[in-house]
């Protein structure tokens, strides 16, 4: 090894360590949760499938991890059909060269309508629920493919180490109220507080909703992932699917009562 080599070979760490240091945008908290380094720029050897969205690092009893999050929306086909993905992956990176944990790949393929597929950046949290210093990584997004306004399949998914995933699977908030202008209000049920079947089952027959698929709009299908997980799992997951569902609605909810801007025709009508 002649002493160029060598010195490039004594340089990468260091420039590794520099390239998170300077790339670091901001230093985030969630509740409950690590604190979690945003970055704008991954180190050489981790893998980014599509267009970065964000980037977070973190220390635990492993050592320095990292987490991408990366999403696509292709143009449309010569078919008319639109396709679109969503990529995550965690690595540890004190070594030479980051070590993958995990992969998690989510794709709509061909679709007739209008294909969605968006991380929500606010489900994204890492914790130490078990307190061993060994994190609980949770990412969530939402996937459609539709030519409505219509709820959107949600996800919510935690990753533990290099093999342990649990996950709750649903449909969000996205249109599932809307403005009547006769009663000047909004009408549709509420979010449910309640997501098993028998909690969904009394909130249709209050609202008199017969024939209503469940799950309801801001509810998950089931729990079964979580039958032989850590005991602080679940009710870590319901309190954040919940927390996010509630900040969806409010949202919509909003959006659909704020006075709309006139159109071209509207302003210049006599």
């Amino acid at each position: 090894m002649n002493s160029v080599q060598l010195l490039r070979g004594q340089l990468r760490p260091v420039l590794m360590g520099l390239l998170l240091g300077v790339a670091c945008i901001s230093t985030v908290r969630a509740d409950d949760g690590v604190a979690l380094t945003s970055i704008d720029q991954v180190p050489e050897g981790v893998e980014v499938r599509g267009k970065q969205i964000a980037a977070y690092t973190w220390d635990d009893r492993q050592g320095k991890n990292l987490l991408v999050l990366a999403e696509q929306l292709n143009e449309r086909d010569d078919d008319g059909t639109q396709s679109a993905f969503v990529y995550a992956a965690q690595y540890l990176i004190d070594g030479k060269r980051p070590k993958r944990m995990w992969m998690l790949y989510d794709d709509v393929q061909h679709c007739q309508f209008d294909a969605a597929l968006r991380f929500d950046r606010t489900a994204t949290k890492v914790t130490d629920l078990n307190g061993d210093g060994i994190t609980q990584t949770v990412v969530g997004y939402s996937l459609t493919c539709t030519s409505d306004v219509s709820p959107n399949e949600f996800k919510l998914i935690m990753h533990v180490g290099k093999s342990e995933k649990y996950r709750l699977r649903g449909v969000d908030r996205y249109g599932a109220a809307w403005w009547d202008e006769e009663a000047g209000a909004l009408r549709g049920m509420p979010l449910p507080k309640d997501c098993s079947v028998a909690g969904q089952q009394a909130l249709v027959s209050q609202y008199k909703e017969q024939g209503t698929e469940l799950p309801l709009p801001g509810c998950y299908r089931d729990e079964k992932d979580f039958a032989k997980a850590p005991q602080a799992y679940l009710p870590f997951m319901r309190q954040h699917w919940f927390a996010l569902m509630q900040k969806q609605d409010a949202e919509w909810s909003q959006a659909q009562t704020q006075p709309q801007e006139p159109t071209e025709d509207e302003e210049t009508a006599p």
